[in-house]
């Protein structure tokens, strides 16, 4: 009898897989936030989704309402905290030039992200208590950042509060009718209330 080869073993190697972090998570329930609804940001599509088993959400988060209020958070923190901060922290620039920075603040893909989030985050704050509570937070927070930029600037308060309440309903009405208006009438709008809040400042800032 002829001897009996043995097979060589063959030894497969693969990547090993990137352990999921919790901005992953954050990330992928966001982006179903965003195209579909809160309602879709649940646990076991997600992980689905993401390719992972149920349990290892409960690595990151206590439960679904965890990931939620983190959502809410990083929003919070986003779009509002870092903007202001981004803003003040350029303590050579007076009040003028805060708020034409506030007012001018770019168009590109991640504000459309942006502005695709913040309605996204309005719609469920109209049936959720606790999104409704951050939003209404979030609102006082930029409302109240505006009217201390123009009353540092010599704003008198009753104009400081008026048109800092006209340029956020115009911000939030422009990201509800992007498809409708033009980048011209945008650039015509946002320039005709800086001229109105900087023309409040003390000699105009």
């Amino acid at each position: 009898m002829g001897a009996i080869k043995k097979k060589a073993a063959v030894v497969t190697t693969s990547e090993p897989k990137r352990q999921l972090t919790r901005e992953d998570w954050i990330d992928a329930a966001t982006k179903r936030l965003v195209n579909m609804s809160v309602e879709a940001v649940r646990v076991e599509p997600l992980a689905a989704e993401i390719g992972v088993s149920r349990g290892s959400f409960y690595w990151h988060f206590k439960s679904r309402k965890d990931l939620l209020e983190a959502i809410l958070g990083r929003w919070r923190e986003n779009q509002t905290r870092r903007i202001v901060e981004r803003i003040k922290q350029d303590r050579r620039l007076g009040a003028r030039e805060q708020l034409s920075q506030l007012r001018t603040l770019r168009g590109n893909r991640r504000a459309d992200d942006a502005a695709a989030l913040e309605l996204a985050i309005r719609a469920w704050a109209r049936r959720d208590k606790l999104a409704k509570r951050i939003v209404s937070e979030v609102d006082r927070e930029r409302l109240e950042f505006t009217i201390s930029l123009m009353v540092e600037g010599g704003a008198g308060e009753a104009d400081a509060q008026s048109l800092a309440l006209l340029g956020y309903a115009y911000t939030i009405g422009e990201s509800l009718l992007q498809d409708v208006i033009t980048q011209e009438q945008i650039a015509q709008c946002r320039g005709h209330i800086l001229d109105q809040q900087i023309g409040a400042l003390k000699d105009g800032g």
